[in-house]
């Protein structure tokens, strides 16, 4: 726990905060391109659920 304490306590430096803004802004591109790529793949699913439909029940 104390290593907790010194961890907070400890001042951020301005290279420190550059760091982090481009870590995260590096995860939220990623998680924006995995989104994109989670979503072309349940258009692709929903696209072949209707044609198993359509060849079950004929139409």
């Amino acid at each position: 726990m104390e290593w907790i304490r010194r961890a907070f306590r400890s001042e951020i430096h301005e290279s420190h905060v550059g760091i982090a803004l481009i870590l995260c802004l590096l995860v939220m591109a990623a998680m924006s391109i995995a989104l994109l790529w989670q979503a072309q793949i349940i258009a692709n699913q929903r696209d072949a659920i209707r044609w198993l439909e359509q060849l079950k029940l004929g139409n």
